[in-house]
């Protein structure tokens, strides 16, 4: 069994990787190592091939029995930074999506949480995104193009709607990380977390190991459509530091600042009944066992002095 992997050197692609070589697939991952490190490759045991590049390479490969598409720009600040982004993510898709109608191969593919931006929660699928970042529109009409793939070539797929993933691998992401990550780090460095506002904001956290499980149930579970990938509670700013400071016996350093970015998100939180219902998953990471996890790992890392 082949297995195909964009993004397969940054943080969720790489788990995913890990897990299906663990299960016996061999691996072709495509990344740009935009913000990949061949460092991550190296919890994979067995036969990979890395080709660096964009995704839209995939066009070039030979038929997989598996594709996941990680490999899109995956932070809203990037995409502020450059609004062009927008078009690439689409570009990029449209050529996940003619490969895997080719080789007639189901596509689970990376969507994200800031769709349901402007909403109140709880955030459910059936929600109309509305316009409020440059990332959603890069996002949303990928789900639409995979839905009309669908709909005209009978293309299987998964789009899953992560929220806050976090935990072990993310250092490659830098600046881009998670906002637990942040914490953790600062935390370990004793450096100062700037925060935007008083810190109420609120996020479902969801770890890496339970993203990359639900990533291989979508792929083996005869299901298509569009699911939310969260754990179905939110959690502040100020609470996540404060159990971070516990674990790290510490205080952390908060800086609070006046918030200058517009059309912020405040508050996600999943409703998780289509997730665990019709995709028949639910995460079994908690957070205090996550940030335990992702607390020891980071601080074997001899690399974290040098992320900021």
């Amino acid at each position: 069994m082949k297995a195909i992997v964009t993004g397969g050197a940054g943080f969720i692609g790489s788990h995913i990787a890990e897990k299906l070589s663990d299960s016996g697939y061999s691996l072709t991952i495509i990344d740009n190592m935009h913000s990949g490190d061949i460092h991550n490759l190296g919890r994979i045991k067995g036969k990979y091939e890395l080709v660096k590049g964009d995704s839209y390479v995939i066009q070039n490969q030979e038929k997989a029995d598996a594709v996941f598409h990680e490999g899109i720009y995956s932070s809203t600040p990037m995409y502020r930074k450059d609004p062009s982004l927008v078009g690439k993510a689409i570009t990029d898709f449209i050529a996940v999506l003619e490969y895997c109608r080719k080789n007639d191969v189901k596509l689970v593919f990376a969507s994200t949480s800031s769709i349901y931006n402007g909403y109140e929660p709880p955030h459910r699928e059936t929600m109309t995104p509305k316009v409020k970042d440059f990332y959603t529109e890069a996002r949303y009409p990928m789900e639409r193009l995979a839905d009309l793939y669908s709909q005209m070539y009978g293309l299987k797929y998964c789009a899953l709607r992560y929220f806050s993933v976090y935990g072990d691998g993310e250092e490659s992401k830098k600046t881009y990380a998670n906002m637990v990550s942040q914490i953790i780090w600062k935390g370990i460095l004793d450096k100062e977390l700037i925060i935007y506002g008083d810190g109420s904001q609120r996020r479902d956290l969801v770890n890496v190991a339970d993203v990359t499980e639900a990533n291989i149930m979508a792929h083996n579970k005869d299901v298509t459509g569009v699911f939310n990938i969260g754990g179905g509670k939110s959690h502040t700013f100020n609470q996540i530091i404060e159990l971070v400071g516990q674990k790290l016996g510490k205080d952390i350093k908060v800086k609070y600042t006046e918030n200058p970015l517009k059309n912020y998100v405040e508050v996600v939180e999943a409703d998780t009944e289509k997730m665990k219902k019709i995709l028949g998953f639910t995460p079994v990471v908690s957070i205090d066992e996550g940030i335990n996890r992702a607390i020891a790992y980071y601080r074997r890392l001899d690399s974290v002095p040098d992320i900021f």
